[in-house]
């Protein structure tokens, strides 16, 4: 009869022969098998870790994410107006990008503008050009410091790159002689859809009130307008207006 010291031996020497061989065990052992390792062992095929779900649009982002204090840097895509109920952009669907002194077509040399995701979509940004002194702005041209936008008025905005700086909600504004932009700016007014990305317009009249305007493109141009007819005499019948919607950082389709 074996003692108790020889049976304790023995399976001591059994568990060490044990974790030896586990330690030894090859990588492939220890993985969960392919499928192919499974069909010539006569197995099924494994069950699928994600399964097809028809509701994914297997696309990326349309719009600029992340928290508030998120700075974001990205170009202005310029698109037919009622682009915004369409769930995915492409830069190739694109009018044009804004460039230095205008709209330039796509593969053109577009600026770059950078803000800083506020708390709320309706805070009222600036949209600087990083590295320079440069910001886009509204700009009123060949008028005087008092520009009233809306239905009746002939005055409407050129979307220029300026040094200027007016603050959020103000009614004033300041004169600008500049590479990229002459007449009276506002700086501070713009907003950024933090679901979709487009960009829209929020110029302040005098009297403090913020007029609907209307964003259009003719040749290279980007207009801001109260009224569409009063702009098309202002400009004439030989320059066609365009309807367009403005986004920010407009992304390439990405498939999974």
């Amino acid at each position: 009869m074996l003692t108790v010291a020889r049976i304790v031996s023995f399976a001591l020497l059994a568990l060490a022969l044990f974790s030896v061989d586990v330690a030894h065990a090859s990588p492939a052992s220890r993985r969960e098998a392919t499928n192919a390792e499974r069909l010539a062992r006569g197995l099924t095929p494994a069950r699928p870790r994600r399964l097809y779900n028809g509701s994914r649009t297997n696309v990326a982002r349309a719009a600029p994410s992340g928290v508030p204090g998120t700075v974001f840097t990205g170009s202005l895509g310029i698109f037919p107006a009622g682009t915004s109920t369409t769930t995915v952009r492409k830069r190739e669907d694109a009018i044009g990008f804004l460039g230095a002194y205008g709209v330039v077509a796509p593969g053109g040399a577009s600026w770059q503008y950078q803000y800083t995701r506020p708390d709320s979509d309706d805070t009222l940004l600036e949209l600087n050009h990083p590295g320079t002194p440069y910001r886009l702005s509204g700009v009123a041209i060949r008028t005087g410091p008092q520009v009233t936008l809306g239905p009746g008025n002939t005055y409407y905005l050129q979307l220029q790159n300026s040094r200027a700086h007016t603050a959020a909600g103000s009614s004033t504004s300041t004169y600008v002689y500049d590479t990229y932009a002459i007449g009276y700016a506002q700086t501070t007014i713009f907003t950024v859809d933090s679901a979709t990305g487009k960009l829209t317009v929020h110029w302040v009249n005098p009297d403090g009130s913020v007029p609907t305007v209307y964003t259009v493109l003719s040749g290279t141009a980007l207009y801001v307008t109260g009224d569409l007819t009063a702009l098309q005499q202002q400009l004439g019948s030989s320059a066609p207006l365009t309807p367009v919607d403005i986004f920010f950082d407009v992304p390439e389709v990405v498939v999974y």
